[in-house]
């Protein structure tokens, strides 16, 4: 070997062991958690299948949901199963909740996840007006919490104004 050849054969050891201390949690497919999420989310799937109607299909998403937001990598999965859920039950604030809590740690996965919610939802009148005065309220808290849009946070506050303005001529 030459003297130059020595150091760059250190680093790329360096660099190997580095790569493999970061995805160590990734790496090893047996243990008794592991098995344990694999086997809730299979339930969780069968739950799905099996559901007779939209309210409960829609907690068995996010059931499934919240199982893969535990997971390394799953966020993406878990917003698709929270959106699945969203348009299962768009009434349901429960499910905005649940996202928003799950989502917390990723608010630019959450805010595109509530406002697909809030362009399918149809009209924010009738069943549908609470599941869209919370996700109204929690892109709000987003703009003025880790997104900082101050225009669109005021604009938010003022759509959630509106609709309480509507809930007290009713």
């Amino acid at each position: 070997m030459q003297d130059w050849s020595i150091p760059l054969v250190i680093a790329i050891g360096a660099f190997l062991a580095v790569l493999l201390w970061r995805v160590r949690p990734a790496l090893p497919p047996w243990g008794r958690r592991r098995h344990g999420r694999r086997q809730a989310l299979r339930d969780a799937r069968a739950r799905i299948e099996a559901a007779p109607d939209g309210r409960t299909r829609a907690v068995a998403l996010c059931d499934a949901a919240d199982l893969r937001a535990k997971t390394i990598g799953g966020i993406a999965s878990a917003s698709g199963l929270y959106l699945r859920a969203i348009r299962s039950d768009p009434t349901s604030t429960d499910v905005i909740e649940r996202a928003s809590v799950a989502l917390a740690a990723r608010p630019r996965t959450l805010e595109s996840l509530l406002w697909r919610h809030l362009a399918a939802a149809g009209p924010w009148t009738g069943p549908s007006r609470r599941a869209a005065y919370a996700s109204i309220d929690r892109l709000r808290a987003l703009y003025e919490g880790p997104l900082r849009n101050a225009v669109r946070a005021r604009a938010l506050a003022n759509a959630l104004e509106s609709l309480d303005v509507e809930d007290a001529a009713q």
